[in-house]
């Protein structure tokens, strides 16, 4: 089994750390970890942040305290290759979660290619310059035309996936993080997804994250994208999106049944 979605930076880069998420993966069977760094802790990031920052006062303080803290990517790429020379109990692979938006393609690409990854998981936080799953600025679902949101969610996702920069889609299910469910009939738009994520040779997360943590009663993808995506054969990574060691391969074993009864 993998989890394709786990997050180093609350510790520090040091081996004792890494080992703690490889101790409780072998005790829950999971044979691969995808370990990825947020974009936004890096100083080399910052422009992916200009948006979101200029949307209110919340966000902007938000992001200054992240980037009061930002450490060069030269640390983690120097984390990744000592790593690399040890020999542990199950696979790893190293690389980033980059915080999406059209605007930033340029600047994701220009990454790209001044730094090698394992993998690059594109990933939606922002509609507009709003940071949708932020718990500080929780949201209600009434407020919204929650059918014009979903597109525009969408909408975005197609464009990651056509920028040709990424591996996978992270938790393409994040909109509803608040128990926001899609109520109108995406599937058409789940058919353009799952034919896009193949086409660019890429790969979708089945994550529990909400789950874990935001408490969302639903494990994973819809029924409507989960099936979308198994009948177009997009290959489906089961991902936590742990950011502590007690949270990896959480719930894996459980989204991977629900994928073979599609």
């Amino acid at each position: 089994m993998i989890d394709a979605h786990v997050h180093l930076e609350k510790g520090d880069y040091s081996v004792e750390w890494i080992k703690q998420f490889v101790a409780y993966a072998v005790k829950r069977n999971i044979d691969e970890i995808y370990f990825l760094e947020h974009t936004h802790i890096f100083k080399e990031c910052r422009n992916f942040y200009n948006e979101m920052s200029a949307y209110n006062e919340y966000q902007k303080n938000w992001y200054q305290k992240k980037w009061e803290q930002a450490r060069p990517l030269k640390d983690y790429i120097d984390y990744i290759e000592k790593l690399k020379q040890i020999d542990f109990p199950i696979r790893l692979k190293f690389g980033l979660e980059v915080c999406y938006s059209p605007e930033h393609e340029i600047d994701i690409a220009q990454m790209k290619q001044m730094y090698s990854f394992d993998f690059l998981a594109g990933s939606i936080h922002f509609i507009g310059g709003w940071a949708f799953s932020h718990m500080k600025q929780r949201w209600n679902k009434n407020d919204y035309d929650m059918d014009e949101l979903y597109e525009r969610y969408y909408a975005l996702m197609l464009s990651l996936i056509n920028s040709r920069l990424f591996s996978g889609l992270a938790h393409p299910q994040s909109l509803q993080c608040y128990g926001a469910y899609p109520q109108k009939d995406f599937r058409h738009i789940y058919l353009q997804l799952a034919q896009a994520l193949c086409l660019n040779d890429m790969y979708i997360e089945e994550s529990s994250g909400l789950a874990i943590n935001y408490g969302d009663k639903q494990l994973g993808m819809n029924a409507d994208m989960l099936e979308c995506m198994v009948r177009c054969n997009v290959p489906i990574l089961t991902a936590s999106d742990a950011h502590s060691p007690q949270n990896v391969g959480l719930y894996i074993k459980e989204m991977n049944d629900l994928i073979q009864t599609v």
